[in-house]
Protein backbone atom coordinates (compact mmCIF):
# COMPACT_ATOMS: atom_id res chain seq x y z
CA UNK A 1 0.00 0.00 0.00
CA UNK A 2 2.27 2.96 -1.51
CA UNK A 3 0.13 5.59 -0.90
CA UNK A 4 -1.88 4.77 1.61
CA UNK A 5 1.56 4.49 4.38
CA UNK A 6 3.19 6.94 2.70
CA UNK A 7 0.63 9.23 3.75
CA UNK A 8 -1.09 8.26 6.70
CA UNK A 9 1.93 8.68 9.05
CA UNK A 10 3.30 11.71 9.77
CA UNK A 11 7.19 10.75 8.48
CA UNK A 12 10.26 12.59 6.30
CA UNK A 13 9.09 10.72 3.49
CA UNK A 14 5.11 11.68 3.61
CA UNK A 15 6.38 15.08 3.76
CA UNK A 16 8.51 15.10 0.95
CA UNK A 17 6.19 12.99 -0.79
CA UNK A 18 3.53 16.14 -0.26
CA UNK A 19 6.14 18.33 -1.64
CA UNK A 20 6.46 16.48 -4.83
CA UNK A 21 2.51 16.55 -5.43
CA UNK A 22 2.20 20.17 -4.52
CA UNK A 23 5.08 21.35 -7.09
CA UNK A 24 3.86 18.85 -9.86
CA UNK A 25 0.68 20.93 -9.55
CA UNK A 26 2.29 24.34 -9.82
CA UNK A 27 5.13 23.17 -11.95
CA UNK A 28 3.07 24.03 -15.43
CA UNK A 29 2.02 27.50 -13.95
CA UNK A 30 5.74 27.90 -13.35
CA UNK A 31 6.64 26.94 -16.73
CA UNK A 32 4.11 28.71 -19.09
CA UNK A 33 4.34 31.99 -16.74
CA UNK A 34 1.57 34.21 -17.13
CA UNK A 35 1.09 35.61 -20.45
CA UNK A 36 -2.18 37.73 -20.79
CA UNK A 37 -5.05 35.76 -21.82
CA UNK A 38 -3.74 31.67 -21.11
CA UNK A 39 -5.04 29.78 -18.61
CA UNK A 40 -1.87 30.58 -16.11
CA UNK A 41 -2.67 34.67 -16.43
CA UNK A 42 -1.57 36.25 -13.20
CA UNK A 43 -5.24 38.61 -11.85
CA UNK A 44 -4.27 41.71 -10.42
CA UNK A 45 -6.54 41.75 -7.69
CA UNK A 46 -7.05 44.50 -5.80
CA UNK A 47 -8.70 43.65 -2.59
CA UNK A 48 -8.85 45.63 0.62
CA UNK A 49 -6.56 48.18 2.19
CA UNK A 50 -4.35 44.60 3.87
CA UNK A 51 -4.03 42.92 1.12
CA UNK A 52 -3.27 45.86 -1.65
CA UNK A 53 -0.17 47.26 1.37
CA UNK A 54 1.41 43.59 1.75
CA UNK A 55 0.08 41.59 -2.00
CA UNK A 56 -0.95 44.40 -4.04
CA UNK A 57 2.95 44.39 -6.35
CA UNK A 58 3.48 40.71 -6.43
CA UNK A 59 1.25 40.55 -9.43
CA UNK A 60 3.48 42.25 -11.63
CA UNK A 61 6.07 39.88 -10.47
CA UNK A 62 4.60 36.09 -11.81
CA UNK A 63 7.63 34.02 -10.00
CA UNK A 64 7.18 35.51 -6.86
CA UNK A 65 3.60 35.56 -7.04
CA UNK A 66 3.64 31.82 -7.56
CA UNK A 67 6.20 31.29 -4.35
CA UNK A 68 4.03 33.49 -1.97
CA UNK A 69 1.28 31.54 -2.74
CA UNK A 70 3.10 28.03 -2.04
CA UNK A 71 3.99 29.72 1.06
CA UNK A 72 0.39 30.19 2.21
CA UNK A 73 -0.86 26.97 0.85
CA UNK A 74 2.24 25.27 3.24
CA UNK A 75 1.05 27.25 6.37
CA UNK A 76 -2.68 27.07 5.70
CA UNK A 77 -1.70 23.04 5.26
CA UNK A 78 0.15 22.67 8.44
CA UNK A 79 -2.67 25.00 10.50
CA UNK A 80 -4.71 21.99 8.77
CA UNK A 81 -2.79 19.06 10.37
CA UNK A 82 -2.75 20.74 13.74
CA UNK A 83 -6.33 21.55 14.28
CA UNK A 84 -6.50 17.20 13.16
CA UNK A 85 -4.15 16.64 15.98
CA UNK A 86 -5.57 18.51 18.70
CA UNK A 87 -9.09 17.90 18.26
CA UNK A 88 -8.36 14.15 17.28
CA UNK A 89 -10.63 14.40 14.17
CA UNK A 90 -8.62 11.15 12.91
CA UNK A 91 -7.14 8.32 15.21
CA UNK A 92 -3.84 8.99 14.65
CA UNK A 93 -1.35 11.95 13.22
CA UNK A 94 -1.91 11.92 9.37
CA UNK A 95 -0.57 14.22 6.42
CA UNK A 96 -3.88 13.30 4.53
CA UNK A 97 -6.03 16.62 5.37
CA UNK A 98 -3.12 18.82 4.05
CA UNK A 99 -2.73 16.33 0.62
CA UNK A 100 -6.81 16.22 0.11
CA UNK A 101 -7.15 20.21 0.87
CA UNK A 102 -3.94 20.70 -1.90
CA UNK A 103 -5.39 18.30 -4.26
CA UNK A 104 -9.05 20.16 -4.09
CA UNK A 105 -8.45 23.40 -4.14
CA UNK A 106 -5.40 23.84 -5.96
CA UNK A 107 -5.69 22.24 -9.23
CA UNK A 108 -7.49 24.66 -11.41
CA UNK A 109 -5.18 27.20 -12.87
CA UNK A 110 -6.68 30.39 -11.71
CA UNK A 111 -6.40 29.09 -8.05
CA UNK A 112 -2.01 29.08 -8.22
CA UNK A 113 -1.68 32.28 -7.16
CA UNK A 114 -1.93 34.94 -4.60
CA UNK A 115 -5.34 36.41 -4.40
CA UNK A 116 -7.65 38.18 -1.48
CA UNK A 117 -9.44 34.68 -1.27
CA UNK A 118 -6.54 32.33 -0.14
CA UNK A 119 -5.03 35.12 2.25
CA UNK A 120 -8.15 35.43 3.74
CA UNK A 121 -8.69 31.75 4.08
CA UNK A 122 -6.08 31.23 6.36
CA UNK A 123 -7.89 33.80 8.74
CA UNK A 124 -11.16 31.83 8.10
CA UNK A 125 -9.61 28.58 9.15
CA UNK A 126 -7.24 30.20 12.49
CA UNK A 127 -11.29 31.61 13.38
CA UNK A 128 -13.22 27.96 13.20
CA UNK A 129 -9.68 26.47 14.74
CA UNK A 130 -10.12 29.15 18.22
CA UNK A 131 -14.04 28.76 18.18
CA UNK A 132 -12.95 24.88 18.57
CA UNK A 133 -11.57 25.41 21.76
CA UNK A 134 -14.85 26.68 23.69
CA UNK A 135 -16.37 23.31 23.41
CA UNK A 136 -14.58 22.69 27.11
CA UNK A 137 -14.82 26.82 28.13
CA UNK A 138 -16.89 28.10 30.56
CA UNK A 139 -19.85 30.37 28.96
CA UNK A 140 -19.24 34.31 28.55
CA UNK A 141 -15.24 33.64 27.93
CA UNK A 142 -14.03 35.93 25.03
CA UNK A 143 -13.12 32.97 22.81
CA UNK A 144 -16.12 34.26 20.52
CA UNK A 145 -14.72 37.24 20.46
CA UNK A 146 -11.47 36.73 19.29
CA UNK A 147 -12.45 34.11 16.92
CA UNK A 148 -14.41 36.86 15.43
CA UNK A 149 -11.62 39.61 15.29
CA UNK A 150 -9.53 37.11 13.69
CA UNK A 151 -12.04 36.50 10.68
CA UNK A 152 -12.29 40.55 10.80
CA UNK A 153 -8.32 40.90 10.48
CA UNK A 154 -8.87 38.40 7.27
CA UNK A 155 -11.79 40.78 5.75
CA UNK A 156 -9.04 43.69 5.88
CA UNK A 157 -7.87 41.15 2.90
CA UNK A 158 -10.90 39.61 1.71
CA UNK A 159 -13.96 42.01 2.80
CA UNK A 160 -16.19 38.72 1.65
CA UNK A 161 -15.59 36.91 4.56
CA UNK A 162 -18.44 38.64 6.54
CA UNK A 163 -20.25 36.22 4.99
CA UNK A 164 -19.36 33.89 6.63
CA UNK A 165 -20.93 35.18 9.79
CA UNK A 166 -23.38 33.20 10.73
CA UNK A 167 -21.18 30.30 10.46
CA UNK A 168 -19.77 31.85 13.68
CA UNK A 169 -23.32 31.43 15.27
CA UNK A 170 -23.95 28.17 13.99
CA UNK A 171 -20.43 26.82 15.59
CA UNK A 172 -21.18 28.57 18.80
CA UNK A 173 -24.73 26.58 19.32
CA UNK A 174 -23.09 23.34 18.03
CA UNK A 175 -19.92 23.37 20.61
CA UNK A 176 -21.66 23.99 23.86
CA UNK A 177 -24.60 25.95 25.12
CA UNK A 178 -24.00 29.70 24.77
CA UNK A 179 -24.93 33.22 26.09
CA UNK A 180 -26.61 35.98 24.42
CA UNK A 181 -22.92 37.80 25.16
CA UNK A 182 -21.61 35.21 23.02
CA UNK A 183 -23.84 35.58 20.47
CA UNK A 184 -23.21 39.45 20.28
CA UNK A 185 -19.61 39.41 20.45
CA UNK A 186 -19.27 39.04 16.58
CA UNK A 187 -21.46 41.49 15.51
CA UNK A 188 -19.28 44.06 18.31
CA UNK A 189 -16.13 42.39 15.92
CA UNK A 190 -17.70 43.47 12.94
CA UNK A 191 -18.81 47.56 14.15
CA UNK A 192 -15.41 47.88 14.97
CA UNK A 193 -13.82 46.92 12.02
CA UNK A 194 -16.55 49.61 10.42
CA UNK A 195 -15.59 51.82 12.93
CA UNK A 196 -11.97 51.56 11.46
CA UNK A 197 -12.29 51.94 8.02
CA UNK A 198 -15.23 54.93 8.59
CA UNK A 199 -12.44 56.68 10.86
CA UNK A 200 -9.64 55.85 8.28
CA UNK A 201 -11.45 57.17 5.02
CA UNK A 202 -14.25 59.46 6.90
CA UNK A 203 -12.21 61.02 9.98
CA UNK A 204 -8.44 60.84 8.40
CA UNK A 205 -8.54 60.95 4.38
CA UNK A 206 -11.76 62.59 4.22
CA UNK A 207 -12.92 60.71 1.14
CA UNK A 208 -16.33 58.88 2.55
CA UNK A 209 -16.91 57.97 -1.08
CA UNK A 210 -13.38 56.05 -1.36
CA UNK A 211 -15.02 53.70 1.46
CA UNK A 212 -18.37 53.32 -0.44
CA UNK A 213 -16.45 52.51 -3.65
CA UNK A 214 -14.24 50.15 -1.44
CA UNK A 215 -17.32 48.16 0.10
CA UNK A 216 -19.04 48.09 -3.43
CA UNK A 217 -16.09 46.69 -5.07
CA UNK A 218 -15.23 44.06 -2.94
CA UNK A 219 -19.01 42.63 -2.15
CA UNK A 220 -19.68 42.73 -6.00
CA UNK A 221 -21.18 39.39 -6.94
CA UNK A 222 -18.33 38.88 -10.36
CA UNK A 223 -17.61 36.22 -11.98
CA UNK A 224 -19.41 33.40 -13.79
CA UNK A 225 -19.26 29.86 -15.03
CA UNK A 226 -16.53 29.44 -16.86
CA UNK A 227 -16.54 26.22 -19.09
CA UNK A 228 -13.50 23.82 -19.12
CA UNK A 229 -11.36 20.74 -20.27
CA UNK A 230 -13.35 17.71 -19.87
CA UNK A 231 -10.68 16.45 -17.36
CA UNK A 232 -11.77 19.01 -14.68
CA UNK A 233 -14.94 17.73 -15.13
CA UNK A 234 -13.96 13.67 -14.31
CA UNK A 235 -11.29 15.05 -11.41
CA UNK A 236 -14.18 16.67 -9.39
CA UNK A 237 -17.00 14.09 -10.66
CA UNK A 238 -14.60 11.62 -8.95
CA UNK A 239 -13.66 13.71 -5.62
CA UNK A 240 -17.66 13.97 -5.45
CA UNK A 241 -17.95 10.25 -5.40
CA UNK A 242 -15.18 9.91 -2.66
CA UNK A 243 -17.10 12.99 -0.47
CA UNK A 244 -20.10 10.83 -0.73
CA UNK A 245 -19.03 7.14 0.38
CA UNK A 246 -16.88 9.07 3.19
CA UNK A 247 -19.85 11.05 4.37
CA UNK A 248 -21.80 7.81 4.54
CA UNK A 249 -19.02 6.17 6.66
CA UNK A 250 -18.81 8.97 8.91
CA UNK A 251 -22.36 8.84 9.74
CA UNK A 252 -22.45 4.86 10.01
CA UNK A 253 -19.50 5.14 13.07
CA UNK A 254 -20.98 8.87 14.24
CA UNK A 255 -22.43 7.47 17.52
CA UNK A 256 -19.05 6.03 18.42
CA UNK A 257 -16.97 9.30 18.51
CA UNK A 258 -16.25 11.92 21.83
CA UNK A 259 -19.01 14.24 21.84
CA UNK A 260 -16.58 16.48 20.99
CA UNK A 261 -15.48 14.93 17.40
CA UNK A 262 -19.30 14.75 16.81
CA UNK A 263 -20.13 18.51 17.28
CA UNK A 264 -16.73 18.92 14.95
CA UNK A 265 -17.61 16.90 12.79
CA UNK A 266 -21.16 18.89 12.40
CA UNK A 267 -19.35 22.25 12.23
CA UNK A 268 -17.43 20.89 9.27
CA UNK A 269 -20.59 19.94 7.75
CA UNK A 270 -22.19 23.23 8.34
CA UNK A 271 -18.81 25.00 6.64
CA UNK A 272 -19.19 22.16 3.85
CA UNK A 273 -22.12 23.83 3.16
CA UNK A 274 -21.36 27.30 3.91
CA UNK A 275 -18.65 26.89 1.65
CA UNK A 276 -20.68 25.50 -1.24
CA UNK A 277 -22.80 28.20 -1.01
CA UNK A 278 -19.99 30.86 -1.09
CA UNK A 279 -18.65 29.50 -4.58
CA UNK A 280 -21.45 29.36 -6.14
CA UNK A 281 -23.94 32.16 -5.22
CA UNK A 282 -21.01 34.55 -3.19
CA UNK A 283 -17.61 34.41 -5.15
CA UNK A 284 -19.91 32.96 -8.49
CA UNK A 285 -17.19 29.62 -9.05
CA UNK A 286 -13.80 31.64 -8.89
CA UNK A 287 -11.87 28.88 -8.35
CA UNK A 288 -9.68 30.53 -5.78
CA UNK A 289 -12.23 30.63 -3.52
CA UNK A 290 -12.69 26.37 -3.37
CA UNK A 291 -10.54 26.88 -0.16
CA UNK A 292 -13.32 27.06 1.46
CA UNK A 293 -15.02 23.86 0.51
CA UNK A 294 -11.58 22.08 0.93
CA UNK A 295 -10.85 21.93 4.22
CA UNK A 296 -14.18 19.79 5.78
CA UNK A 297 -13.60 18.06 2.60
CA UNK A 298 -10.27 17.37 3.31
CA UNK A 299 -11.21 16.07 6.84
CA UNK A 300 -14.25 13.81 5.81
CA UNK A 301 -11.82 11.62 2.94
CA UNK A 302 -8.97 11.33 5.57
CA UNK A 303 -11.44 9.71 7.73
CA UNK A 304 -12.24 7.69 5.51
CA UNK A 305 -9.15 6.63 3.88
CA UNK A 306 -8.39 5.89 7.72
CA UNK A 307 -9.92 2.90 7.72
CA UNK A 308 -8.34 -0.10 8.98
CA UNK A 309 -10.59 -2.54 6.44
CA UNK A 310 -10.19 -2.90 2.33
CA UNK A 311 -6.86 -1.31 2.09
CA UNK A 312 -6.43 -2.06 -1.43
CA UNK A 313 -9.85 -0.27 -2.45
CA UNK A 314 -8.82 3.26 -0.83
CA UNK A 315 -4.89 2.90 -2.02
CA UNK A 316 -6.66 2.27 -5.97
CA UNK A 317 -9.01 4.94 -5.86
CA UNK A 318 -5.90 7.61 -4.81
CA UNK A 319 -4.11 6.37 -7.70
CA UNK A 320 -6.84 7.00 -9.54
CA UNK A 321 -7.73 9.99 -8.18
CA UNK A 322 -3.81 11.40 -9.09
CA UNK A 323 -4.24 9.87 -12.37
CA UNK A 324 -6.72 12.27 -12.81
CA UNK A 325 -4.88 14.96 -11.46
CA UNK A 326 -1.87 14.33 -13.89
CA UNK A 327 -4.84 14.35 -17.14
CA UNK A 328 -6.26 17.51 -15.87
CA UNK A 329 -2.95 19.02 -15.63
CA UNK A 330 -1.93 17.97 -19.18
CA UNK A 331 -5.13 19.77 -20.58
CA UNK A 332 -6.28 22.75 -18.20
Amino acid sequence: MILLNLFKDNRVAGIGGLMVVTLAIFLRSFILGAEPGSACEIVAYTGMPFYRMIFGAVHTTPFLNRILSLLILALISFTIIRIAVRYQLLEYRSLMPALFFILFSMVLPGAKQISPALVGSFFFFLCLAILFDTHDKAPDTYLAFTASMVLVLGCMFYLKLIWFLPLIWAALFTLRAVTWRELFFPILAFLLLGLFLITWYWGIKDNMSGLLELIANNLAFEGSFRSYHLSTYFYYGFFLILVAFASMYIANRFQTRKTMTQNIYQVLFFMFVAGVLFFVFIARFDPTSLVYIAMPVSFILSNYFHQKQSHWTREAAMWILLGLLLYVQLNV
